[in-house]
């Protein structure tokens, strides 16, 4: 009798298991799909910015559709301000189904010009080696025609720099991250994985390394 007993509950049991299991992972997947779209967004959102008008409506684009918080402003010296946002997988990273991966966008306005677009992702789970890429377009007088590639902490990083000058091919290769990363089992091990084409992009620029990527200290473990 005992024995029916169990059985009679068991089966039950183990159904109800299998359905929350399931449940899980199809959550797990909705979530995963929807911070990779939202990194790809962001990263399109970068690629579409060519002047002020752009990066106006960009920015507004992002407000009405995650709220006025998802833009960080922010004042600099020589009047630079600065709108930064960006998009993580921090939910993931604390299941330790995938490493810790951010991706930000900042867009950098002076007396309501356009200066430049940074685009930057980081990915990896401190103490051990971090991978990352910092991309940056200049679009003021200043900038350079050319686009030039710091290799100095190869492979792990690398940065990217050009003016709005550039040829749409290779500024296209330059803002083409890679948002597999977000969902990656893993991880990606290398400025290569993070964006694909970085060492065939320019000139190799030594000895050179932009003032807020040396000092960045990425969130949740970066």
């Amino acid at each position: 009798m005992t024995l029916q007993l169990t059985r009679t509950w068991l089966r039950p049991a183990v159904v109800v298991l299998a359905v929350v299991i399931g449940l899980f992972a199809l959550g797990i997947t909705i979530y995963a799909a929807h911070i990779r779209a939202s990194a790809a967004a962001l990263i399109k959102s970068a690629r579409e910015i060519r002047s002020t008008a752009d990066a106006q409506r960009e920015i507004a684009a992002w407000k009405s559709r995650s709220g006025t918080q998802f833009w960080e402003e922010s004042d600099h010296l020589g009047g630079d301000h600065n709108y930064d946002a960006h998009v993580d997988n921090v939910l993931l990273s604390r299941l330790r189904i995938v490493e810790p991966t951010n991706v930000t966008l900042g867009v950098t306005m002076n007396d309501g010009k356009l200066r430049s677009v940074t685009l930057m992702m980081f990915t990896g789970r401190l103490p051990s080696t971090t991978s990352g890429v910092w991309i940056q377009e200049w679009f003021d007088s200043r900038a350079v025609g050319d686009l030039r590639v710091n290799a100095k902490d190869r492979p792990w990083k690398a940065t990217v720099e050009f003016s709005s000058l550039v040829p749409e091919v290779q500024r296209e290769e330059a803002f083409a991250l890679n948002n597999k990363c977000f969902v990656r089992p893993g991880g990606c091990k290398s400025a290569e994985d993070v964006l694909p084409a970085v060492w065939k992009l320019g000139a190799p620029l030594s000895g050179y390394l932009p003032p807020r990527f040396s000092t960045l200290v990425p969130e949740h473990g970066y």
